[in-house]
């Protein structure tokens, strides 16, 4: 074999090398950071629970007691999502349930509602959104309290007319500026609190 022949084998076989290198590489790193990535998805959505479903109100283990539900109707869903359950003793008190406000400024707004067995709210997580930074966005707890409001409210409290925000006639404070993003987050809320009291029946 001629060394002109040589060179035409060698450099395919060293760019399939490089290729195989590679490609195990990728496998390698997207394996290490998709289980990073899980954990932290898990980590975060404890940490959601944590509010939705204290500790005096549950003794099992909140997320092996996932429950898949699918609820475009009702809940707003564009696919299976899962519903936490907050047992004690074995008996149900608390339900975190997954909305989506389908109608945000800037799209869907993906919530996670605690629901007593009483009825009441307990706490209201915001789990995605693409509301607009500095107005739409004061829906996250971490922004703003707007969402301290809800905890300790019913489907009676307030009334059902005013399960809407203030400029509507409602009971709900909006946040300035910013009408529609709070507008869908308590139609939301409304609508969770009524699937909840139905799984509680």
């Amino acid at each position: 074999m001629d060394k002109k022949t040589v060179e035409i084998i060698r450099l395919p076989l060293i760019l399939a090398l490089v290729v195989v290198l590679g490609s195990a590489a990728l496998i390698l790193s997207h394996s290490a950071t998709k289980e990073k990535i899980e954990e932290q998805n898990r980590q975060r959505i404890l940490n959601s629970l944590r509010l939705l479903i204290p500790d005096a109100l549950h003794d099992n283990a909140l997320l092996d007691s996932a429950v898949e539900i699918y609820e475009p109707e009702i809940l707003g869903h564009r696919a299976p999502m899962q519903m936490y359950q907050g047992l004690l003793q074995g008996e149900l008190q608390v339900l975190a349930v997954p909305v989506t406000a389908r109608d945000g400024y800037a799209g869907d707004i993906q919530l996670m509602v605690g629901v007593t067995d009483g009825g009441e709210v307990t706490a209201v997580s915001v789990i995605a959104h693409q509301e607009t930074p500095g107005l739409g966005d004061l829906i996250e707890a971490s922004k703003s309290d707007w969402l301290q409001q809800f905890p300790g409210k019913t489907l009676l409290n307030p009334e059902e007319q005013q399960w809407t925000v203030k400029k509507d006639q409602g009971a709900f404070d909006q946040i300035t500026g910013a009408t529609i993003t709070p507008r869908a987050v308590v139609i939301a809320i409304k609508k969770a609190l009524s699937y909840a009291q139905e799984q509680f029946q």
